[in-house]
């Protein structure tokens, strides 16, 4: 389709051009639109182009207009001479077509290897970025583990430290320490909450405050607390520690 589209462009821009130009420039625009046809779709379209365009030139372009009866050694020169140009110029064509294409082919191989590349590479960085915190939550967890009082991890999940039952006076059994909030006094209690939520609920709120322990024979202790929050193993924790006991 796009051959025949090509050779009849140039055959009609031929054919308007033909009362100023008649007997001259039989096949040049057919030479043209020949190597334009192996540029786009190879040698073989090429041949069948040339082929086409003998035909064509030789039958509306070379006296006497609209026939094959006279056909004069001159009239075959011209068309053998055509055919030889043309030729030519796509046997040159074709082996730097195939390089061109090998050298775009292989440019979009380079490539795509430099995204999956790039990609491996950000995925590495990833991986060690996530080891990196890891091992920084862990370290936080080894270094001030006798600080920690509560641990949060994820949504509803608490775990009491040695520190907190040693504060409160084992005011929470150990068998039961989904009540220990029982062990921090009424008006702290919605402040530690807050405090609790992930980062971006925590407006207006203080990074450390005084937090009231009721201890088992109903004293007050006070400290200063304060919460760290991380992204561990998908879910969020919060860590409780005491900073400076008052």
């Amino acid at each position: 389709m796009g051959t025949a589209l090509i050779i009849l462009v140039s055959f009609a821009l031929r054919y308007f051009l033909h009362p100023l130009v008649e007997p001259y420039a039989v096949f040049h625009f057919f030479i043209v639109a020949c190597l334009v046809v192996q540029y786009f779709f190879g040698y073989k379209f090429a041949l069948v182009s040339v082929l086409i365009s003998v035909i064509l030139g030789e039958y509306y372009f070379v006296k006497p207009y609209g026939s094959f009866d006279v056909l004069s050694p001159k009239d075959l020169i011209i068309s053998f001479n055509f055919a030889v140009v043309t030729l030519s110029a796509v046997a040159f064509m074709e082996p730097l077509s195939r390089a061109l294409f090998t050298r775009d082919l292989l440019l979009k191989v380079v490539e795509s290897r430099h995204k999956i590349s790039l990609y491996r590479e950000n995925d590495r960085i990833f991986h060690a970025q996530q080891s990196s915190q890891n091992w920084s939550i862990l370290e936080v967890l080894l270094n001030d583990f006798d600080q920690i009082l509560v641990i949060k991890f994820g949504e509803s999940e608490y775990k009491l430290e040695p520190l907190f039952f040693k504060i409160t006076k084992n005011k929470i059994p150990l068998d039961e320490p989904s009540n220990w909030q029982d062990a921090i006094y009424m008006e702290d209690r919605d402040l530690l909450e807050k405090i609790f939520q992930p980062p971006v609920s925590q407006i207006g709120t203080p990074k450390a405050f005084d937090l009231r322990f009721v201890q088992a024979d109903g004293r007050l202790h006070a400290c200063r607390v304060c919460v760290d929050h991380f992204h561990f193993m998908g879910k969020s924790l919060s860590i409780l520690k005491n900073s400076t006991k008052i």
